[in-house]
């Protein structure tokens, strides 16, 4: 096994939360992906429980850190958005081993600026961007097409057709729409009406980057709708995720591009800190790719990177689940890890 990991059985602890205010659609499909994971447990032979919790982690007292491995699906506590960090916190401050990376790392991908800058710093392409808290700024940005993102959220969230603007004023509806409904400021950069890739990065010691999987936008001719909203990546009544292709291993026309985002995606997966699985979002400009955006602990959705590249390497669900299981397993005290 990768990592110089041995096979061991912990007892998994399934955390993940519900927050009773969320849409029926929102609360079925999170329970869907808790009984997708406890079927790949199950196939593996692991013994599990799972624990739902809203805003407070009281339930883990009747846990012992020594005999437990917590599968992190914690993502708010209190209902209190993006607070994932915290939940991390409270995991190892009472002593846990969990999967997935660290509170520090969730607080550093927390800022889309504060990601580019350390990219950046590292060498690694991505494209310049600015943050903008006033509409009123707005005609400073001269770079059409652009996309506008929520400056201090995660993944898709926030990212609808209404993201990808062509002309001031647009732009400056964007940034007031995020100040009003989000609360946050607005990063924009240039929109790269290009292909698109994902690439899912797994392991710690020496990680490494599963087959990349394409995002084709090909059948949408209106440049608004070449781009993975949150309709299209949730919603499967949507045109995108019904219609949407995703070609693995990707692009197979280009195998110099495939080692090239191969290459890249370990690359931002270290430089980032990530642990345990990951996944790099990018699109090309000309020749070179450029990553758009590095995911901890990314949604594992049968349509997802992580399942779909885990499938082209010949593993089940259940392989990949154990497979994210062993790398978290390998942080618990050795008395722990009896050999299965």
């Amino acid at each position: 096994m990768p990592d110089g990991l041995r096979r061991t059985s912990p007892k998994i602890l399934i955390l993940n939360n519900e927050n009773p205010t969320w849409p029926e659609v929102d609360l079925a499909w999170g329970r869907e992906m808790l009984k997708n994971l406890q079927h790949g447990l199950s196939e593996q032979g692991y013994l599990f429980e799972s624990c739902v919790y809203f805003d407070d982690l009281s339930a883990l007292d009747r846990y012992a850190p020594e005999h437990w491995l917590i599968w992190n699906w914690g993502e708010e506590l209190g209902g209190r958005p993006w607070t994932e960090a915290e939940v991390a916190s409270e995991l190892e401050r009472r002593g846990f081993a969990y999967t997935g990376s660290t509170p520090d790392v969730f607080r550093t991908l927390q800022s889309r600026a504060g990601v580019k800058r350390q990219l950046q710093a590292a060498g690694l392409p991505t494209l310049t961007a600015r943050v903008f808290s006033d509409p009123v700024a707005a005609p400073e940005w001269k770079l059409y097409p652009a996309i506008v993102k929520g400056a201090n959220q995660h993944a898709s969230f926030g990212i609808n057709s209404e993201s990808v603007v062509m002309t001031a004023a647009e732009l400056a509806g964007r940034i007031a729409f995020l100040r009003a409904e989000l609360s946050d400021d607005a990063l924009v950069e240039p929109f790269l009406d290009s292909r698109e890739f994902h690439v899912a990065v797994w392991g710690n010691d020496r990680p490494e980057a599963l087959p990349p999987m394409e995002l084709d936008y090909s059948m949408f001719s209106d440049v608004h709708d070449r781009l993975y909203t949150y309709q299209w990546k949730f919603d499967r009544n949507s045109m995108g995720y019904r219609e949407m292709k995703m070609p693995c291993p990707a692009p197979a026309d280009r195998p110099d591009w495939q080692a090239r985002l191969v290459a890249l995606a370990v690359k931002a997966y270290r430089v980032m800190g990530l642990r345990d699985y990951g996944r790099i979002d990018m699109r090309m400009l000309g020749e070179e790719p450029q990553i758009l955006d590095v995911n901890a602990n990314p949604d594992l959705d049968v349509t997802s990177v992580l399942p779909v590249s885990s499938r082209a390497a010949g593993l089940t669900y259940g392989g990949m689940i154990s497979r994210i299981v062993q790398y978290a397993a390998a942080r618990m005290p050795a008395k722990t890890k009896a050999r299965r």
